[in-house]
């Protein structure tokens, strides 16, 4: 059997300590990029693959990071797990996805993993713990709150202005000419469909529009819902000019529903969708949508994490990414 490359030898080789390899295979910022080059250079070229269950054991550690979500089917999710899974095996982590169906029970017992040392860390979407909650156990273990972010102490947390890419969005929608602008969405009990709401409405109350509650449906965001609440709009005696969707799947529901009952888009009803999910191009006519960098908070959650279960000087640091309007056919009249 071919004896496994040593850290040493990888040392030797590039002509540095190692400490100085260790520090590159943790990313630390304190190698000068021509060292960590050299460094890297031999680990290509010899393939070297550090010995993470050793490097474990001395840290009491399981190399295992908790992704607890309420589902996976979610089309915005694929990308977001991309990126922590990039980040997880820079550090050696192994990412494992847990679905709670934001059953409250369901994710107590995944947290108990962390209690019980079967898992180093947390990286959360949408819990269903209150925040008094989350701030004790961040206080005894690594967390980060990823896109859906309550206000618990001793976490992490990382999403866009979720209000704010609301309010661009709705706006976009006025400077094109339009007054008639409904929202559909959900799910009604997560922190960024309330966020988005108050986007909406603070883009109507600047331009002097009254916002009209039967042009507000909230539902479970999901694609049926995009088509029902769509149904239930366009048989009001007075129906929208313009739909604000919560995510793309509703979305793609809304264009959907407004075809079958006769109607065009955009010309009729414009629509505006929401994350830029592959959906969002697959529809007809294609998306406009609120951008979510996707990969990139996961990959900031995970570098968070990472840090925080790494170092003794933890932070709880709360980032917002940009987001950004992508203008496709479902609001450009030709």
């Amino acid at each position: 059997m071919e004896k496994s490359m040593t850290i040493q030898e990888v040392a030797r080789l590039a002509g540095v300590s190692v400490a100085t390899v260790s520090r590159v295979l943790n990313g630390s910022p304190l190698v000068k990029d021509d060292t960590r080059e050299k460094v890297m250079s031999v680990i290509r070229k010899f393939d070297y693959q550090p010995n993470l269950q050793g490097r474990a054991l001395r840290r009491s550690e399981t190399m295992k990071v908790l992704v607890l979500t309420p589902r996976i089917d979610w089309p915005f999710f694929a990308d977001v797990v991309q990126g922590l899974e990039d980040r997880a095996k820079q550090d050696g982590y192994y990412v494992l996805v847990c679905p709670t169906s934001n059953h409250k029970n369901r994710e107590e017992e995944l947290f108990q993993m962390l209690q019980n040392k079967l898992a180093d860390g947390v990286i959360t979407f949408s819990s269903t713990l209150t925040e008094e909650k989350l701030s004790a156990l961040g206080q005894k273990y690594s967390i980060v709150q990823c896109c859906e972010i309550k206000e618990a102490s001793f976490t992490c947390a990382v999403s866009i202005d979720d209000e704010a890419a609301a309010y661009d969005a709705v706006r976009h929608f006025i400077e094109a000419g339009h007054r008639d602008i409904a929202l559909i969405g959900g799910p009604s009990n997560i922190n960024s469909t309330h966020l988005r709401l108050q986007g909406y409405r603070r883009a109507l109350a600047q331009y002097d529009i009254p916002v009209r509650k039967e042009w507000i449906k909230l539902g479970d965001g999901r694609y049926d819902d995009g088509v029902a609440l769509t149904n239930e709009l366009l048989q009001l005696s007075e129906s929208p000019s313009a739909i604000f969707c919560l995510n793309d799947s509703v979305a793609v529901g809304c264009v959907n529903a407004i075809k079958i009952n006769g109607r065009t888009v955009p010309d009729e009803i414009a629509v505006i969708g929401f994350d830029n999910t592959r959906e969002a191009t697959m529809s007809l006519p294609a998306l406009t949508t609120v951008h979510q960098p996707k990969y990139d908070l996961g990959y900031t959650a995970m570098n968070l994490l990472i840090h925080n279960m790494t170092s003794e000087d933890k932070n709880y640091e709360r980032v917002t990414l940009p987001h950004r309007l992508v203008e496709r056919e479902s609001t450009s009249r030709g």
